[in-house]
């Protein structure tokens, strides 16, 4: 069994509160950045060629793994918390080997790098985790885990390697025969190269390794980030760290009943002032619309949403913060309370209020990815106003972080099931059968341009679309946009998933078991099997002769 390297007990705690980061052991410190190196070059190794896929989910499976590992090297227990949070990380990366949509994806790396921060933030201060007492202890710890990341492993290599008071074998030992085997081989290689080139029958004899030195510099440098990044995480897994409010703390400024009442009673007002002219368009319809503004419903559909999201996602904060400031009393508490109800209530009308702005939009102009995850995000803010109401403003605080997180995480791993480009494909295609049903006189409602940019399984749809016969033709289902997206969906087709592609060579290379993602594959075999069917399309259709070897 390992010897702790860290003792534990009232000693070390009064000895963290003494600074706010503490000297590693240098054996602790050594382990660290070793693993760290180790790290580096299995990244070097597995995400190097991007975009990556199942590589991604091993190499972060590999971290926390080692975080594990460091944190019992320790003498640290690995707390529930904690280990939950590795999980968490573990598992929206191995969403890359699901999922390839950009955007998706995007948000799967922004959750597992803040799984991995959290991680050690719990495991450096059980008090600063996802049910600390107060947000701020959180947050705080959050920037101390992003400073140790940001100095990465500079205190390691630099000081906690070289500490005195235990014994150096390091500079002892390993140093001297570091340092030699560097002067000889920097001799052979320059002093060789020069007697290669004096004398044919010596080069004939010995042989130097060809250097690369771009690639050389490219996989160091590669190494060294990562390398870099790791050692800074692993270092706040185990480097002590203190609260910089003690337990009674509080913030610079407070509210009073004064303030209180003046800021939420503005916000009731404007609320009440907007959601009251909502009610005409609800009830007036188009005749309405343009006669106060004179907007068509289209147009005024694509205004505004946005900005609506922001309202919403902006009020959390602002309730937050005013609780947080109030003045000690139960009377100042319950105004807060009384007047952050009605917020909450008008809030929801006005989610309701942009999620029929949203089907108004998609009747005349269908969905998109990009208007699909703010709403998404919107219902996701609905929750946790709800969340905010039953307990901030019960003054049960505590657990409204770790549930406004964990409903968050929840949601973000449904989308990844949910597939939400699929989805925006299958609203569309059923969009556009529908409007060719009841009228010819409407314009094409199908871009199928945009349905072949989408990822997930909408390629499938999209391909399906492509060949359909245009509207008019005997057992067309669909009104399709003109020949010019046919042709503009056709060719993004064949270059993203054809016989040619960049996603097909790079799935045939040796070592492709590191990009493999199950969407590109599903992707790459349908476009496969209508390969000959999409040049068909794209020669019927496309006015300019190709340039490619589709």
């Amino acid at each position: 069994m390992d010897t702790p390297l860290y003792a534990t007990g009232p000693a070390v705690e009064v000895s963290a509160r003494a600074t706010t980061s503490q000297q590693i052991p240098r054996a602790m410190a050594r382990t660290i950045l070793t693993a760290a190196i180790l790290l580096g070059i299995d990244a070097d190794a597995l995400l190097r060629d991007m975009p990556a896929g199942l590589g991604f989910g091993l190499w972060i499976g590999a971290v926390a793994l080692a975080g594990v590992a460091i944190l019992r090297r320790a003498g640290r227990a690995v707390s529930r918390e904690t280990a939950a949070w590795l999980g968490s990380a573990v598992l929206f990366s191995l969403f890359f080997a699901w999922r390839n949509s950009e955007v998706l994806l995007f948000f799967d790396f922004c959750a597992t790098v803040a799984c991995l921060g959290m991680a050690a933030v719990a495991s450096g201060n059980a008090r600063a985790g996802l049910l600390a007492r107060r947000l701020r202890d959180t947050l705080a710890a959050g920037l101390a885990v992003i400073g140790g990341v940001i100095v990465g492993i500079l205190p390691l290599a630099l000081r906690e390697m070289f500490a005195p008071g235990e014994p150096k074998q390091l500079t002892g030992r390993v140093l001297p025969l570091a340092r030699a085997g560097i002067i000889s081989a920097a001799l052979l290689l320059i002093f060789g190269a020069l007697l290669r080139s004096a004398d044919p029958i010596f080069a004939s004899l010995v042989k130097l390794p060809g250097l690369d030195v771009e690639t050389i510099v490219s996989h160091a440098f590669f190494i060294g980030f990562f390398a870099w990044v790791v050692g800074g995480w692993s270092r706040t897994l185990v480097a002590p760290r203190t609260q910089p409010w003690g337990p009674e703390s509080k913030l610079p400024f407070e509210l009073r009943m004064l303030d209180v009442t003046a800021a939420l009673g503005t916000l009731n007002i404007l609320f009440a002032a907007f959601m009251l002219t909502q009610l005409g368009w609800f009830f007036g319809g188009e005749q309405f619309l343009h006669a106060r503004t004179g907007l068509t419903a289209a147009t005024y559909a694509r205004e505004g949403f946005f900005q609506l999201v922001w309202v919403v996602a902006l009020v959390v904060p602002v309730l937050l913060a005013t609780r947080a400031a109030l003045q000690p009393g139960r009377a100042l508490a319950r105004r807060h309370t009384l007047l952050s109800i009605p917020i909450v209530a008008l809030l929801g009308a006005i989610i309701v209020s942009a999620a029929l702005r949203m089907k108004m939009y998609v009747h005349f102009y269908g969905l998109t990815t990009d208007r699909l995850y703010p709403l998404v995000f919107m219902a996701w803010l609905a929750i946790v106003l709800l969340w905010l109401a039953f307990t901030v403003l019960r003054d049960w605080g505590r657990p409204f972080v770790a549930g406004a997180v964990a409903s968050g995480l929840t949601m973000l791993a449904a989308l990844n099931a949910f597939d939400p480009d699929l989805f925006v494909a299958r609203v569309n295609t059923e969009r556009a059968a529908q409007v060719s049903h009841a009228t010819a006189s409407v314009q094409p409602t199908l871009d199928v341009a945009h349905l072949a940019r989408l990822s997930g399984g909408a390629v499938g749809l999209a391909v399906q679309s492509v060949l359909t016969k245009p509207a008019g033709d005997e057992g067309s289902a669909l009104r399709l946009a003109d020949d010019a997206q046919r042709c503009n969906a056709a060719r993004d087709l064949l270059d993203r998933w054809g016989p040619a592609s960049r996603t097909r060579v790079r799935h045939s290379e040796e070592g492709s078991w590191r990009f493999w993602n199950s969407d590109d594959a599903a992707a790459l075999e349908v476009v496969a099997a209508h390969t000959s069917d999409l040049v068909r399309v794209k020669h019927a259709t496309c006015k300019t002769p190709p340039h490619d070897s589709h």
